[in-house]
C-alpha cells in the first residue's frame, strides 16, 4: 500500500532515522555498510521531509531542518508537545501556560516562535497542511491541541518558506506528521509529580490501527486524555510567593526612613536612588487602607493620630512595604489543564491512479486559573472619565478610627476578598478535517487534490470581577427609615442595590457582594477553510539526473466571529457599535461614547465578524546542474481580498561534493499578511503607562523641562509647550481659580490604550538567507556535524506606535494637530489624556541572523556493550535588532539581544546508551542569562541593572521494552533533577513581574518524577 511522505519503515528503524541530523541524517551506502545493522537499516528506509512539495531526502534539502521522532518527544520528559519542541535552540515560546496566567483572550495558550520572530510568523502545520488558529486575536496554532501521542516526528524548517507554504512562514514552519502505518493496538499510561505541591499530571493515550481489504485499506484512530493539577503559588515554592520588587529605597532622611530600606541588602546603606531588591506589599488590603492614613490589618485598627504603630515615628502615615498584604499566596503559577485529543486517519487505495486518504481530529483543551483578589480603589476610571470617587465626609459607616484622622470625603483602597478570586476559565474546543486524494498519472508524475475544514471556538468565563457603577451606587447610602440605610440611587435599589461597608475585613456582606461582582463571559469562533492540488515528478531527465518540479494551486478562506464581553460597549461589546449614535466615530460630530463603557474591572475584548480570502497559486524545480549539485527554484503569487496581490520566491542549492561535505544555501522573498485582527478589529481595552508631555506646563509655555519617549532628548520643548497650550482642556485647567499659579497637572501616570486593527495595513516582506554544511566523514562512522548560517529582515513590519510614543510624537511635530498621532488621542475637559488608539501600522524593520549547529555521533565501543549516541543542538544569535522612526524624525535601532529571554546562546545535549531493550539517556538545555535593559542599564554600575544568571535544566529517562516484539515497555525519569527554579525576575523590571517565575528562563514546577508503562498487542 503506498502512503505518501515516508516508506513503511519499522518503529526502531524509523526512530533513529528520525533523530538524524538536518542535512545528513541519512548516511551513504557505503558509510552505513560500515556502521551497526540498525544504522544500515535507517539508510534503506530514507525519511522524505515535507518541506518541499517535491519528494526529497533530508540531505537534499536547500534549508535548515531539525527533527524530533516519537521517541525524542518520550525522552524529552514531557507529555507536551509545546515543551518538547522547546527544548531545540532557536524555538522559543510565544505563548505559555506559566506565562499567560492573568491574560484575557490567550491565558493557557502553548505556542511557539521560530528565530524570536513571533508565533504569527512561525507556521504550524499538520502533514504539510495548514491549522485553524487557536486565538481570536492573531494567528497562532495552540500545540496543546495536537496529540502527541498521534505524532510520529515533528519537523521544523528554518528560513523563509512562504514560496512553499504561503503567508506567515516567514521565520519558517513547525510540520507535525501524524502516524499513519501503525497497526495493533497500543495503550500508554504515564504519571508525573513534582516534589513541590500541585502539578501532578495523569496521562493515557490508546492506538488502535488496521488494514483491511487485502491491505488496500488503512484506518487508526487515536485517543490522549491529560489531567494537569494546578500549581498554586505557596511555600512549597517560596520563590512564588516572595513579596520582593526591584525599586528604588526610601532614603532614611525622608519621612518613612525608619523603614530603613537604605540597608537593604544591594542598597550600599548610604541614602542613593540605586534600585535594589525590596520589600513588595499590596496598599489593598483585605481590611482597608483609608486616606493613606487609617488602615485595618491583622484584627485591628491603625492609624496617624492615637493607634500609630509604635514601630514608627509620629506623624507617619500607612506605608504599603511595610503595612500592606501579600497577594500573591494561592495564585496560579500555572494553570489546571484537561485536554482531551482524538484523531482518526483512514485511507484506502482504489488503484496506483487514486488512494484516498482522510484526517480527522477533535481537541478540548479546559484550562483554569485563579488571579488574586480585585481590588476596589476610590480612583477607578469609568470609561466615561469620571472615578468611583470619595465616600462622603458623613458617610455613617466610616468607623471612629478613620473620623479621627480624616480631613474632608474619604479615599479607600480595598482588597475584594468577598467576591472571591478572579478566574480565567477557558474551554476550547477544535475540529480539524483534511481529506486528499493522491495517485500516479504516470511512472514519473504524481498528484494530489486535497481539502481542509479546522474550527476553533472558545468559550471564556472571567468571574469574581466587580462593576465600577454598582459599586459607586453601592457606597453612596442613606437612612432608610427603618433604623438601616439603602443604596440613595432610587433605579440602583430596583436593580439589587446593598449598601457597600468596606470598613475592616468580612464588612462586605453576600448581597453588596453579589451586587457588585461582575462576571465576565465572551467566546470567539474562527474557521478555515482551504482547497487545493498539486502535480509533482519528474519533467525528463538531464546529464546530471531527474529535473523534478511540482506546480499547484490554493484557496483558503479565514473567518472569525466573536461575540466580545457585554461590559464595554464603546469597544463594541455585544451590540457591535462605537457608540450611543449607531456606529458613529471618533470625528463624527456630537460623538457621544456610550456611558456604560468600561464599567467593570475586567479588561474586555470586543466583538467583531471578519473575514479574508486568498487565491494561490506555485511551482517549484530541482534542477541537477552537474552530478552532487542541484539548483532548487521556488515561486507563489497569492491574491488576496484584503492587500492584493504578494509574489515570494527562493532560490536555493545543494552541493554533495564528496562523501564527506555537503554545502547548501538558499535566499528567499517571504511576506506575511496582515490577519484579521490587524485589519478588522475594533480597539481593544488596554491600560498603559503614560507620562504628559504637558505635565509641568506654565500659562506662559515655561515649565517644561523634558518628555519621554523613543528619541525624546530631538524634541524641541519649545514646539511641545505651544501645542500643549492650544489644548481646551488645558486651558480650562489654567481658567480653573483653584489652579492660579500652578503648573499644568492631571496628576496622570497611565490612561486607556487599546489595540485596534486598521483596514489599511499591508503586508509584511522579509528577505532571508541561509547557508550551511554537513560533515558526515567516512573515517568516522557514525558522526554527523551540521551547521548553517541565516539572516532574516522583515521590512514594514507590522506593529503599532506605543501609548507614550504616540502622545509624544503628536505634542513634538511641527504639523500639531494635523498628523496620524494626534487623530487617536483624546482629552476631557480638564486636560487629562483619556484615551490613545493604538492601531496597527506598518512601521519597523526587524533584524535577525545567527549559526546553529548540530553533532550528532552514534558508536558501539568494542570493549563496552551496547550502543552510545551523543545529540548535541547549538544556536547563536549575531543580531536581534528592531529599527522605527522616534522623535524628531530620528531613526531608533533598539535591540533585546542579551536581555532576560533573548540570550546569545542556545544548546542542548542527549547523551544516550541503548543496548537490547534497556534505554537510558540524560539531556540537558542550556540558555544564558540576561540583563533586564541591556539598552539603558547595561553597565553593573547603572542605577536599573539588573542581570540573572545562565540557566541549565537536567533530566534522565531510562526504559526497559521486552517481551515478545518488544510488546511492552516501562519507563521514567527525572526533570529538572537539581530542583532548580530558573531565573526570579520580580515586579518592578521590563521582564518581570509579581509573579516572580513567569519568565522563559524559569521552571516553576520544579523537579518531578513520573513512570508510565507501555504495552502493544
Amino acid at each position: 500500500m503506498k502512503r505518501s511522505y515516508k516508506t513503511a519503515a519499522s518503529t526502531s528503524a524509523l526512530a533513529l532515522a528520525l533523530s538524524m541530523s538536518a542535512q545528513a541524517a541519512a548516511q551513504d551506502t557505503q558509510v552505513a555498510e560500515n556502521e551497526s545493522t540498525l544504522a544500515t537499516e535507517t539508510t534503506q528506509n530514507t525519511i522524505v521531509v515535507t518541506g518541499s512539495r517535491i519528494e526529497r531526502t533530508i540531505e537534499e534539502s536547500a534549508v535548515p531542518i531539525q527533527i524530533l521522532g516519537a521517541e525524542d518527544i518520550e525522552e524529552s520528559g514531557t507529555t507536551d508537545l509545546a515543551e518538547a519542541v522547546l527544548q531545540l535552540p532557536g524555538v522559543s515560546e510565544s505563548i505559555s501556560p506559566q506565562s499567560s496566567n492573568n491574560l484575557i483572550q490567550t491565558s493557557g495558550l502553548s505556542t511557539i516562535s521560530l528565530r524570536r520572530l513571533g508565533d504569527d510568523r512561525t507556521l504550524v502545520l499538520i502533514n504539510g497542511k495548514r491549522a485553524v488558529s487557536n486565538s481570536g486575536n492573531s494567528d497562532r496554532v495552540s500545540l496543546s491541541t495536537l496529540p502527541a501521542g498521534f505524532v510520529e516526528r515533528t519537523e521544523v524548517l528554518t528560513g523563509g518558506m512562504s514560496a512553499v507554504y504561503g503567508s506567515d512562514a516567514i521565520a519558517g514552519v513547525a510540520n507535525f506528521i501524524l502516524e499513519d502505518d501503525f497497526t495493533g493496538v497500543q495503550l500508554d499510561g504515564r504519571f508525573s509529580a513534582p516534589e513541590a505541591s500541585g502539578g501532578g499530571e495523569f496521562r493515557i493515550n490508546a492506538l488502535a490501527g488496521t488494514e483491511f481489504a487485502g491491505g488496500r485499506g488503512y484506518a487508526l484512530l487515536g485517543v490522549e486524555y491529560r489531567n494537569e493539577n494546578e500549581v498554586f503559588a505557596d511555600s512549597s515554592r517560596p520563590l512564588t510567593i516572595a513579596a520582593i520588587e526591584f525599586d528604588d529605597p526610601i532614603p532614611s532622611t525622608g519621612s518613612d526612613g525608619w523603614t530603613n530600606e537604605i540597608d537593604a541588602p544591594g542598597c550600599f546603606g548610604v541614602d542613593t536612588d540605586r534600585h535594589c531588591l525590596l520589600p513588595s506589599f499590596s496598599s489593598s488590603t483585605p481590611g482597608g487602607v483609608f486616606e493613606g492614613d487609617a488602615w485595618f490589618v491583622g484584627g485591628q485598627w491603625f492609624n496617624d493620630q492615637s493607634l500609630r504603630p509604635a514601630n514608627r515615628p509620629a506623624g507617619s502615615d500607612f506605608y504599603t512595604d511595610f503595612d500592606g498584604w501579600n497577594f500573591r499566596p494561592g495564585r496560579s503559577n500555572l494553570p489546571e489543564r484537561e485536554i482531551l485529543n482524538i484523531a482518526l486517519t483512514t485511507s484506502f487505495e482504489f488503484s496506483d491512479a487514486a488512494t484516498f486518504s482522510f484526517t480527522g481530529a477533535y481537541s478540548d483543551v479546559d484550562t483554569t486559573y485563579f488571579t488574586g483578589f480585585e481590588t476596589l480603589n476610590s480612583g477607578d476610571r469609568l470609561g466615561d472619565g469620571t472615578t468611583i470617587g470619595n465616600m462622603a465626609a458623613d458617610h455613617p459607616f466610616i468607623p471612629p478610627e478613620v473620623e479621627e484622622t480624616r480631613s474632608g470625603s474619604v479615599s479607600y483602597n480595598r482588597r475584594l476578598i468577598e467576591l472571591g478570586e478572579q478566574g480565567r476559565v477557558n474551554d476550547r474546543r477544535t475540529f480539524r478535517l483534511i481529506a486528499d486524494v493522491t495517485g500516479d498519472l504516470s511512472d514519473t508524475l504524481r498528484y494530489e487534490v486535497f481539502g481542509t475544514y479546522g474550527r476553533f471556538k472558545q468559550e471564556q468565563n472571567n468571574p469574581n470581577e466587580y462593576n465600577f457603577l454598582n459599586a459607586r451606587f453601592a457606597l453612596d447610602i442613606e437612612d432608610d427609615g427603618n433604623g438601616g440605610f439603602q443604596c440613595v440611587d432610587a433605579d440602583a435599589r430596583a436593580d439589587g442595590c446593598v449598601p457597600l461597608d468596606i470598613f475592616g475585613e468580612g464588612t462586605i456582606s453576600q448581597g453588596a457582594a453579589d451586587y457588585i461582582r461582575y462576571n465576565g463571559y465572551g467566546e470567539q469562533v474562527r474557521q478555515q477553510y482551504t482547497a487545493g492540488g498539486f502535480v509533482s515528478g519528474t519533467l525528463f531527465d538531464m546529464p546530471a539526473g531527474e529535473l523534478k518540479f511540482a506546480a499547484g494551486v490554493e484557496w483558503r478562506r479565514e473567518s472569525q466571529n466573536t461575540d466580545g464581553d457585554p461590559d464595554g460597549d464603546l469597544f463594541a461589546g455585544v451590540n457591535g457599535v462605537r457608540d450611543l449614535n449607531d456606529g458613529a466615530t471618533r470625528d463624527t460630530p456630537n460623538f457621544a461614547p456610550d456611558s456604560d463603557f468600561d464599567v467593570t474591572s475586567l479588561a474586555t475584548f470586543p466583538s467583531v465578524s471578519a473575514s479574508y480570502e486568498v487565491v494561490e497559486a506555485y511551482a517549484e524545480v530541482d534542477i541537477p546542474v552537474f552530478e552532487g549539485f542541484n539548483v532548487q527554484l521556488a515561486g507563489r503569487i497569492g491574491d488576496y481580498n484584503t492587500v492584493g496581490t504578494i509574489f515570494s520566491y527562493n532560490a536555493g542549492a545543494v552541493w554533495k561534493i564528496n562523501d564527506d561535505i555537503g554545502l547548501r544555501a538558499q535566499y528567499s522573498r517571504s511576506q506575511r499578511a496582515p490577519n484579521l485582527t490587524e485589519i478588522f478589529s475594533p480597539p481593544r481595552p488596554d491600560a498603559d503607562g503614560l507620562s504628559d508631555p504637558c505635565e509641568g506646563l506654565l500659562p506662559d509655555g515655561t515649565g517644561l523641562t523634558g518628555i519621554v519617549g523613543d528619541g525624546a532628548e530631538n524634541a524641541d520643548l519649545a514646539i511641545v509647550a505651544a501645542n500643549c497650550l492650544t489644548e481646551p482642556g488645558i486651558q480650562a485647567f489654567f481658567a480653573d481659580p483653584d489652579n492660579a499659579g500652578d503648573p499644568f497637572t492631571d496628576d496622570q501616570t497611565g490612561t486607556q490604550g487599546p489595540n485596534a486593527g486598521n483596514p489599511n495595513v499591508q503586508e509584511e516582506t522579509a528577505d532571508t538567507i541561509t547557508a550551511g554544511f554537513a560533515f558526515t566523514p567516512t573515517f568516522i562512522p557514525g558522526l554527523t556535524i551540521v551547521g548553517d548560517y541565516y539572516r532574516i529582515k522583515i521590512k514594514d513590519a507590522i506593529t503599532s506606535i506605543s501609548t507614550q510614543n504616540t502622545v509624544s510624537l503628536c505634542y513634538s511635530a511641527d504639523d500639531f494637530p494635523n498628523n496620524k498621532f494626534c487623530d487617536v488621542i483624546t482629552r476631557d475637559g480638564v486636560g487629562a489624556v483619556t484615551e490613545v488608539i493604538n492601531f496597527q501600522e506598518n512601521l519597523d524593520t526587524e533584524v535577525v541572523s545567527g549559526f546553529d549547529a548540530q553533532i550528532l555521533y552514534r558508536f558501539e565501543p568494542e570493549f563496552i556493550p551496547g550502543r552510545f549516541d551523543i545529540d548535541f543542538r547549538y544556536a547563536h544569535y549575531f543580531e536581534q535588532e528592531v529599527s522605527f522612526e522616534g522623535i524628531g524624525g530620528e531613526t531608533i535601532t533598539s535591540s533585546p539581544l542579551g536581555e532576560i529571554g533573548d540570550a546569545e546562546d542556545e544548546f542542548r545535549l542527549r547523551l544516550g546508551y541503548s543496548d537490547g531493550g534497556f534505554r537510558l539517556s540524560y539531556t540537558v538545555t542550556y540558555t544564558g542569562g540576561g540583563v533586564d535593559d541591556i539598552a539603558q542599564n547595561s553597565n553593573p554600575t547603572d542605577d536599573r541593572y539588573f542581570k540573572v544568571g545562565d540557566q541549565d535544566f537536567h533530566r534522565i529517562y531510562v526504559r526497559y521494552d521486552f517481551g515478545n516484539g518488544d510488546q511492552f515497555r516501562i519507563y521514567g525519569g527525572v526533570n529538572n533533577i537539581f530542583d532548580d527554579y530558573g531565573a526570579f525576575v520580580p515586579t518592578g523590571l521590563n521582564n518581570g513581574s509579581s509573579y516572580n517565575l513567569s519568565n522563559s528562563l524559569a521552571d516553576v514546577l520544579g523537579r518531578e518524577f513520573y513512570v508510565g508503562a507501555r504495552v502493544r498487542f
